[in-house]
């Protein structure tokens, strides 16, 4: 491990050189204009890794990364500049403001689902904030880990930003490393531990986790929107996701009519039949053997236990396919119920009276998304405000985490802490609070001891009247 400690103690040497605003600024474009460069082979190699289609790289890979640089880079200097705070009559003759101070030496481990956005996007906010960054990508999308080592190695000079490779021996190596902030994206299992090695140094960090995001339908919910963007949310990225509707919560009144929808939406995007759906290219494949055989368990152990397979319910382990799947019939004792699927399954359970969803609901708490479908206006409103979840969709899905000036992240079980925009320039920077003497004649001396007479008539006038 002695190359990855010359990699930290390189980029220690260079933290007490604060970058400014327009050395920020280049970092970024440089980082952009070497992504542009390498399109073709992050094409490829996200081909490679997991079947994404150029389409889906396009979108969901390389514009969020795109906008994330352009927002930061429009906003930068604003982000740096002091904020001016008040000044009370107390302590008038002063000024008061905060500025943001790079953390210092940050790391970024990401995950395979998305490996360019998950990877980029958190270096994008450590970037801005002035930090040097050693990133970490997965093990598990070992192209595109090679290419992103590429793209940065291209755009940043090592004591800026350096790729390392490897598997958790990596990772747990470098998480006992004393850091100034970790960022990591990934299951809450291993969030744990990467918390508990944090701890050590008392390292501040931001988790990005999971959990299990509900969907909730109601009878006022348009119907065909609300199939076709849930159709699409569960199977991009072919339900790797870590916002993806992970179950669905629909009124009974309009129970069977939407499972219908969701199966013509899933026939017109993918195909008629379901081996056509299979077979369908345009989404990705499961991303190994380990995960497919997992989410084979899932559907198996729930059709044991009396759910119904009522859309899909075919893999190939040969290809690592598995097409889109509805399950009905699901009840809290089945696996698929305790645990985030992460893949192309739709659980579907029914409510007649919002006390049964709110029972399902917090039986899987802090969910890292939560959408809501619904006209009625008192309804969105008692589920947002009665279930607490990092993010929410109304009447639409997964577009929260692509709005640039929203703060983006989870809470408790799903994750600490805020990634994107200014949320994330703050998360990765350190507020210093700074009051700043403007006179030496204010009245601040008369507080000082010996005390006397005086002293206590002006602490009483102090405490009562300002």
């Amino acid at each position: 491990m002695k190359p990855l400690r010359d990699v930290f103690e390189r980029q220690k040497r260079l933290t007490g050189v604060v970058p400014t605003a327009s050395q920020r600024r280049e970092w970024l474009q440089s980082l952009w204009s070497s992504m542009l460069d390498h399109e073709e082979d992050i094409i490829e190699a996200l081909g490679k890794d997991l079947g994404k289609p150029r389409e889906e790289v396009h979108l969901h890979e390389m514009f969020p990364v795109k906008k994330e640089i352009q927002y930061a880079r429009r906003h930068l200097r604003g982000w740096m500049a002091p904020r001016r705070s008040s000044t009370p009559i107390s302590m008038v003759g002063t000024r008061s403001y905060v500025q943001q101070d790079p953390k210092g030496q940050v790391l970024v481990i990401a995950p395979w689902n998305f490996p360019v956005t998950l990877t980029l996007r958190p270096l994008v906010s450590a970037l801005a904030a002035g930090n040097r960054v050693v990133v970490k990508p997965s093990e598990h999308t070992p192209n595109t880990s090679d290419v992103l080592a590429r793209v940065v190695a291209k755009a940043l000079p090592p004591e800026v930003a350096t790729v390392v490779q490897g598997g958790p021996e990596v990772s747990s190596f470098l998480t006992s490393l004393p850091f100034q902030h970790i960022c990591f994206t990934g299951g809450t299992h291993i969030g744990q531990k990467v918390m508990k090695a944090a701890a050590e140094h008392l390292t501040s960090i931001t988790l990005e986790l999971g959990g299990k995001s509900p969907a909730i339908v109601d009878r006022t919910a348009h119907i065909a929107d609300a199939s076709r963007r849930l159709a699409w949310g569960k199977c991009l990225n072919n339900g790797q996701v870590c916002i993806a509707p992970d179950y669905l919560l629909v009124e009974e009144a309009i129970a069977d009519e939407f499972t219908g929808a969701l199966r013509d939406q899933f026939a017109a995007m993918y195909g008629q039949e379901p081996e056509e759906q299979l077979k369908n290219t345009q989404r990705s494949t499961i991303v190994n053997l380990a995960q497919f055989d997992r989410l084979v368990a899932l559907v198996e152990d729930a059709i044991q236990q009396g759910a119904k397979v009522v859309h899909g319910g075919t893999w190939d382990a040969q290809t690592l396919r598995m097409a889109p799947t509805l399950l009905a019939d699901v009840h809290m004792d089945m696996n698929i119920m305790k645990e985030e699927i992460f893949g192309p399954i739709l659980p579907i359970l029914r409510w007649r009276q919002p006390a049964e969803a709110d029972n399902i609901l917090r039986a899987n708490p802090h969910p890292l998304a939560m959408y809501v479908f619904s006209k009625d206006e008192s309804a969105i409103q008692h589920w947002t405000t009665t279930h607490p979840a990092g993010t929410t969709g109304i009447n639409e899905v997964v577009l929260q985490v692509a709005q640039p000036d929203l703060p983006f992240g989870g809470i408790q079980t799903s994750g600490m802490g805020r990634t994107g925009g200014y949320g994330g320039f703050c998360q990765f920077s350190n507020a210093r609070s700074v009051v700043q003497q403007r006179t030496r004649h204010n009245i601040l001396p008369l507080t000082f001891p010996p005390f006397n007479g005086a002293s206590i008539w002006l602490s009483r006038f102090v405490q009562r009247w300002l």
